[in-house]
């Protein structure tokens, strides 16, 4: 099955399950590896295909449902991503100009990206291109029990005409023997340059056989509203919310 197709299906059955169902089951073929349990009300199911190639997809889920999956190809570059909150599709525009490769970033310290997405939306169809960089901070840190490197990231979200639509600046988690990423603290940044603060940093990495695997219920920094169990519309994704990962 093409993973693309997979991931939709995904979703579909997903959004048809009863909610008090709280263990993600991703498509035939597919197999969830990680469950990354993470403030703000936030958990992850990652997963692997048959189909793929070096890359992997994501299920997002916050107090009220899925919020987003997103897939990665090979070096972490961003491929297809959904979005539950706005019903919206951004999909990669081959060949990228300047993809994301983690290999750079291992190796050289420092990672630059610039690659287009086709946007697609009620009422919206359109490109945007991201643009930004990672760093190696030369620090690292263990959450969990897994050590990770910092890496300082900025990113950029640009309109067709070249207009600067979203700006953030932060931190996020690499653990190099898994060739992950993980959201931290961030900095989204409006017009006159104000920062909104966000922290979706992980607490628990929950592998094969421990106990809260391939669950979808988020245990941090929830309120009561968000900790029910009625769907709805989920907040945007960080990183294109704030993106859960610009990932990069």
């Amino acid at each position: 099955m093409n993973h693309r197709i997979a991931v939709t299906l995904a979703v579909a059955t997903l959004l048809a399950t009863p909610a008090e169902a709280r263990v993600f089951t991703p498509p035939e073929g597919c197999e969830v590896f990680l469950t990354v349990q993470s403030k703000q009300c936030s958990v992850s199911n990652l997963y692997r295909c048959d189909t793929d190639t070096g890359g992997f997809a994501e299920a997002m889920f916050d107090g009220e449902g899925m919020s987003a999956v997103v897939t990665y190809g090979a070096g972490y570059q961003w491929q297809d991503s959904l979005y539950m909150w706005d019903n919206s599709r951004e999909r990669l525009v081959e060949p990228a100009e300047d993809p994301i490769d983690l290999p750079t970033l291992t190796d050289e310290g420092i990672d630059t990206f610039r690659f287009t997405m086709h946007r697609t939306a009620p009422g919206e169809d359109r490109e945007i291109t991201i643009v930004g960089a990672d760093m190696l901070s030369g620090e690292t840190t263990v959450i969990d029990g897994m050590t990770l490197d910092i890496v300082q990231t900025q990113l950029q979200i640009l309109t067709e005409d070249g207009s600067v639509e979203y700006q953030s600046r932060g931190v996020q988690y690499l653990n190099r023997e898994l060739g992950l990423f993980f959201l931290g603290p961030e900095e989204v940044l409006d017009d006159t340059g104000e920062a909104t603060p966000y922290d979706n940093s992980p607490v628990d990495f929950i592998h094969p056989g421990e106990p809260g695997f391939a669950q979808t219920l988020p245990l941090y920094e929830c309120d009561q509203q968000k900790a029910g169990f009625t769907p709805a519309p989920a907040a945007p994704t960080p990183g294109l919310e704030e993106t859960d990962h610009d990932q990069i």
